[in-house]
């Protein structure tokens, strides 16, 4: 661990991927309009600071939401920064860069990519940050005090920019090129299973080779059998899930409210069963998407014909919205086959004799993949 604000040597030729939260941090009034000369003065800081690789900035903003169709999350505005050997820059329309950050650090390599961050790194987006440190990316976050607006100068960005662990790297030459020996494919290390502990994404999830089955369930919206242990209401799912063809290899996590008795996050757990039960956090739905995606980055499918990795979610947070149904589908790409379980009034039933296998059976809807 560094310490706060100590400035350490630093050198790195990875891709650098930089996420800027324009609505967290707007360009000051009566400064420079012209996002060019400030995103160029970015790419300045992160080279002085030892970034030395290729980057390429996102740029996230919600303030004309209005001006577009129902799709504005799919639209992508021109690059205002010219694209050169160096970096490159986009801009886009979502509700949330969280998501986005896990997608595209999962998408590029070899080994993992560098984050850069210009925002304020609160509640989720700092656990995700933090998951993403633990799987080797290293994290920089640009952040400035209330008393002191950023005025996106070399000099502004250098002052208020450290690492995740507090210190403010800065460039020296360390490498004698930028051949990564330690960039390791990750399917070449396994992570062994330790059933006493709780899975929290923390840090990479444990390795589970064949056919595998991942559940998410909201049990908020699709609430557990009062009466029953941790271990029965695993054993119910996968025997009905093993009934409907599912492989035996199958692991639960369950999102529940922040004060329930039954979250254990990041400590052991009393029984063998291969169900974790999470925290959502200040929103369910976002906490468990990102942690979708993080076990998809863990635990990809092993080539695109395969049918190694199946993925149910329960929950009624997903079925009406259609930036996270876009999401649900784009995700379906991923994994050999995705079911969407939404609860009704009539099948939400815990204390009947047919759950869950009503619930699968009469909520289920199959997102199709390739």
């Amino acid at each position: 661990m560094g310490e706060e604000g100590k400035i350490i040597d630093f050198e790195s030729g990875r891709l650098t991927l930089l996420f800027w939260n324009m609505d967290d941090y707007p360009i000051p009034v009566g400064t420079s309009d012209d996002l060019g000369a400030v995103s160029s003065n970015m790419f300045e800081a992160l080279h002085q600071m030892g970034f030395r690789g290729y980057m390429r900035m996102q740029v996230y903003s919600e303030q004309q939401r209005e001006s577009y169709d129902k799709d504005w999350w799919m639209k992508s505005l021109i690059s205002y920064v010219p694209k050169c050997k160096s970096y490159s820059a986009d801009f886009y329309k979502l509700p949330d860069i969280t998501l986005d950050i896990i997608s595209l650090t999962s998408s590029v390599g070899p080994g993992p990519s560098n984050v850069a961050l210009i925002a304020k790194p609160n509640g989720e987006l700092l656990r995700v940050l933090r998951c993403l440190k633990s799987r080797g990316h290293d994290v920089l976050v640009i952040d400035t005090p209330p008393c002191c607006p950023p005025l996106f100068s070399v000099e502004s960005l250098l002052e208020h920019a450290q690492l995740l662990d507090g210190a403010k790297p800065r460039f020296k030459a360390l490498l004698s090129d930028y051949m990564y020996l330690d960039d390791i494919d990750e399917k070449d290390v396994e992570i062994q299973e330790d059933l006493s502990k709780t899975v929290d994404f923390s840090e990479r999830i444990p390795t589970v080779k064949g056919i595998r089955t991942a559940v998410f369930w909201d049990a908020v919206d699709c609430p557990f059998p009062l009466s029953s242990s941790p271990d029965e209401i695993y054993h119910s799912i996968s025997s009905a899930l093993v009934e409907r063809g599912s492989s035996d290899k199958i692991t639960i996590w369950a999102y529940l409210d922040d004060d329930d008795k039954k979250v254990s996050l990041g400590g052991n757990k009393e029984w063998a069963s291969r169900i974790h039960f999470l925290p959502g956090g200040d929103s369910r739905r976002n906490r468990m998407l990102n942690d979708i995606y993080l076990w998809v980055r863990d635990s990809p499918r092993s080539n695109r014909r395969s049918c190694d990795t199946n993925l149910l979610i329960f929950s009624d947070q997903f079925h009406d919205d259609a930036y996270f149904t876009d999401m649900l589908q784009q995700l379906s790409k991923k994994v050999y086959r995705l079911l969407l379980v939404t609860p009704t009034q009539d099948i939400n039933e815990p204390a009947s004799p047919a759950w869950p296998g009503l619930l699968i059976d009469e909520g289920a809807y199959c997102f199709r993949g390739t």
